[in-house]
């Protein structure tokens, strides 16, 4: 605390020591004829309120002192005043009800003039005592201190026993909450209660996203008049794709006005057990910090979770009487004058920041850590923001500190690139581990150059739509969505793999089980919430066996045929809008609803393997670590059993633990028997004519 502040507050509290003084001469009057009292012992004697009080200040000063308000002495206390309204005698209340925090006497002052030792802290009766003058003044301000009062209502004071909420009005004790005293102390920390959901952002002239064009300065205008007209709210609601650099761009707002942003995430909020107080508190903390107040993850409170209603509930009611400008930010239309149609709440509708932005902002955040061909692909690839990106180079660093080397590497920057940007899918997907690469999969020439023409596809969205300005002629999104279709084993998660590898991303299965429900809507809710997750990263989405969600519409004959209509309307129209890629596989290409399937940007068949391809298969099926027997002879195996490459694996894997019983190489003992068995786990019969003179070797098995 600064000097100034010291001195402020030393004067305060003499000032209150003279009103004390007068009323314990008071008091020593009216406990006058109990001077014999044989309990006396009981309490803080005269001589002990004498060497509290100390010794009285000149007259001149003490007449200087009692004539100043409160407020004027201390200056944090008249800016708490400024900003919640307070009167004279709510900041009188303040002050004495701070003396204790700062010393210990007061309480005995305290108990010494309510005649109890054990009333350490200043009960409504002492106040009204200490500052009202009159019967009519002591009726208006009883009501002052009461739960409806502008201090309670605030929570800038509180009960100091919870027990005496049932207590008379006179009779209970007041504290200063616990926030506020550090305030008027000199403390600029976050409340306590709220900084596991809230973080402050001071202003800031260094980010990029402050730099970017803004041509209508829409958020900086909205902020200006906010502070102009100083009427309640305004209620601004920013929404856009992942990508648009929201939070970003409303911190860079707030720092062009010079004022700092206090942002509190939802899901956080939510998480804290005391979703409602802390709301309140971060509100109160956003006034005290003279910060602009944001909800990230506004969304959230739109839903009708058990959790959320009384939330919300508390925010609209919060934001009817709230003085400071408010943004809530999410990735859907919401318009906010269903909330306030005062014509106080307005929409804002933030576009994906353009190739050119985000690759500023990687430039300058990387710094010369990846050759410059490489930053172009990384901006086009991710779509994160400002802060996102200032972490993969702290994380790119990290993982150079940890291999003991002090230079970054390519790799290290890409690896934490892609972990930043992956998106909070745990518990409604399975990541896959990317074990597969181009030389693992083999498909006819026409099937491997589509497979490459995705990732292209893929990789190049941005420069074509952006940079070359087809996405001003074309109704294109951002995301690419292609299906697979094949025989179970002709590789169409491998080439999932592959695609994710390729484009440096994670790859997610959607967990069908968890997601396909019976109840009615269910089936979208869950959806809904892989995807607005999804929306959050950049990862690659796997819909395994599509066709049980992408299925066929059918006649409507009753309402179950509706909503698993329904059902199907809402996922062409949520892939539609979902930016990242998609993946779609299913072995029953004919049960896909064909207007599904006409808004696809790839269908990619997976035909059986031709003999010249199973061939190549069963090569790459067995490792180049693997003991091998000389005399295989895999064509043969290829010409005689027409099978797909995850049954050709299948067989390499149990043909070697069979090698490995026996001690000895892979040889075609090892792998007849195991196809014979792979055979028997299709239900299909073998004969001597499909093993030829390889079927003495089936003999011992």
């Amino acid at each position: 605390m600064v000097a100034t502040d010291t001195d402020a507050l030393h004067d305060a509290l003499v000032r209150l020591d003279l009103s004390l003084r007068l009323a314990v001469e008071e008091l020593r009057t009216e406990l006058a004829e109990r001077a014999a009292d044989p309990l006396r012992g009981l309490y803080i004697s005269d001589a002990d309120a004498d060497g509290l009080l100390g010794e009285a200040p000149p007259e001149d000063a003490a007449e200087r002192l009692l004539g100043e308000p409160a407020g004027a002495i201390v200056p944090r206390l008249g800016q708490l005043a400024r900003t919640f309204h307070l009167d004279a005698f709510e900041q009188e209340t303040l002050l004495i009800c701070l003396a204790p925090e700062l010393d210990l006497r007061y309480e005995r002052l305290y108990a010494y003039l309510q005649d109890d030792v054990s009333r350490r802290r200043p009960t409504v009766d002492l106040l009204l005592r200490l500052l009202s003058p009159s019967v009519e003044a002591r009726i208006a301000d009883r009501r002052t201190l009461g739960p409806l009062g502008r201090l309670f209502a605030s929570g800038l004071v509180v009960l100091a026993d919870e027990a005496a909420a049932n207590w008379p009005l006179l009779n209970r004790p007041l504290r200063l909450d616990e926030r506020i005293a550090d305030y008027l102390l000199g403390s600029d920390q976050l409340d306590a209660r709220v900084a596991a959901c809230a973080r402050l952002y001071p202003p800031d002239d260094t980010s990029d996203v402050a730099r970017l064009e803004d041509p209508q300065g829409s958020l900086v205008r909205l902020l200006m008049n906010a502070v102009a007209d100083g009427a309640p709210g305004p209620l601004i609601y920013v929404h856009g794709p992942s990508g648009a650099a929201k939070r970003a761009s409303i911190h860079a707002a707030c720092s062009q006005t010079g004022r700092p942003l206090l942002l509190v995430g939802v899901d956080a909020l939510l998480s804290s057990g005391k979703a409602a107080s802390a709301l309140a508190l971060a509100a109160r903390e956003a006034l005290l910090q003279d910060a602009v107040l944001a909800l990230d993850g506004f969304g959230r409170l739109l839903h009708d979770e058990p959790e959320v209603v009384p939330v919300r509930t508390s925010l609209r009611t919060l934001l009817v009487e709230r003085l400071g400008p408010t943004f809530l930010i999410g990735e859907t239309r919401w318009e906010p004058a269903a909330w306030l149609p005062e014509s106080r709440g307005i929409r804002v509708e933030l576009p994906a920041l353009p190739l050119t932005s985000r690759l500023q902002i990687w430039r300058r955040q990387i710094d010369g850590q990846v050759p410059a061909d490489e930053v172009a692909e990384l901006a086009a690839r991710f779509r994160l923001d400002e802060e996102s990106v200032r972490a993969v180079g702290a994380a790119a660093r990290l993982r150079a500190a940890w291999r003991g080397d002090n230079q970054v590497e390519p790799g290290d920057v890409r690896a934490a690139a892609r972990a930043i940007a992956a998106p909070p899918l745990a518990g409604l997907a399975h990541r896959l581990d990317l074990r597969y690469g181009w030389d693992d999969i083999v498909l006819p020439a026409d099937g491997m150059a589509q497979l490459r023409e995705i990732c292209s596809r893929a990789r190049y969205q941005i420069t074509v739509l952006e940079r070359w300005g087809f996405g001003r002629k074309h109704a294109r999104r951002a995301g690419l969505t292609a299906l697979f279709a094949g025989q179970p084993g002709t590789g169409k998660t491998m080439a999932a793999e592959i695609v994710a590898g390729a484009l440096g991303l994670e790859l997610y299965r959607i967990d069908l089980a968890a997601v396909v429900s019976k109840y009615i809507g269910e089936t979208e809710k869950n959806l809904e919430t892989i995807f607005r997750a999804a929306d959050q990263g950049d990862a690659v989405l796997l819909f395994d066996e599509a066709e049980a969600l992408f299925g066929k519409r059918s006649e409507v004959r009753d309402a179950h045929d509706r909503y698993a209509n329904v059902e199907v309307a809402y996922l062409l129209q949520r892939l539609e809008t979902y930016d990242g890629p998609a993946i779609l596989t299913t072995n029953l290409r004919g049960s896909m609803d064909e207007a599904f399937v006409r808004r696809l940007d790839f269908v990619l068949e997976f035909p059986m393997p031709e003999e010249a391809e199973r061939v190549a298969i069963w090569h790459l099926a067995l490792p180049r670590e693997a003991p091998l027997d000389p005399d295989l002879d895999l064509a043969f195996l290829a010409r005689k059993f027409r099978l797909t490459g995850g049954h050709i694996r299948n067989i390499a894997l149990g043909a070697a633990f069979l090698a490995a019983g026996a001690d000895c190489p892979i040889g075609m003992k090892h792998l007849v028997r195991a196809t014979r068995r792979e055979y028997q786990k299709l239900g299909k019969m073998v004969g001597e004519g499909d093993f030829e003179h390889y079927y003495g070797l089936l003999k011992d098995g």
